[in-house]
């Protein structure tokens, strides 16, 4: 049973180049990315979802976190898509006060699921539960 569902963003965060006008937040784009651009689409995507985090009080106790990839074509790495976007959330979840903070005396579990492929709608959810 999740206590708290967030949908995260994995496209329209990274800022669009020449060969790819719809550039995923991948690893890859991560680990190829400058400090300056990097920092830009950590603040998009904190924006992005800014609507969800608003919506709950601040979230007690040991927490395990569930992400669940919706990927937009068959082939795709689920590490190469979940990792900066759980990374991100994570982030954001404690510089907005909902969590204490994102270490593990938090956050004592994650754990990720490819669910398939939706083309209308790839993404990224965060499925919270309380477990103290």
């Amino acid at each position: 049973m999740s206590d708290y569902k967030f949908t995260l963003p994995i496209y329209g965060v990274v800022k669009p180049n020449k060969n790819n006008k719809n550039c995923a937040l991948t690893f890859n784009w991560a680990m190829a990315a400058n400090h300056w651009d990097y920092s830009k689409a950590k603040k998009k995507f904190s924006l992005m979802i800014q609507d969800q985090l608003s919506r709950h009080d601040k979230i007690e106790g040991k927490l395990r976190i569930n992400y669940k990839y919706y990927a937009a074509r068959n082939g795709t790495d689920l590490d190469n898509f979940s990792i900066i976007a759980r990374k991100f959330f994570q982030d954001c979840l404690s510089k907005s006060g909902l969590v204490e903070d994102d270490n593990t005396k938090i956050i004592v579990k994650n754990s990720e699921e490819y669910m398939g492929i939706d083309k209308e709608n790839p993404r990224v959810e965060a499925f919270i539960t309380v477990i103290d």
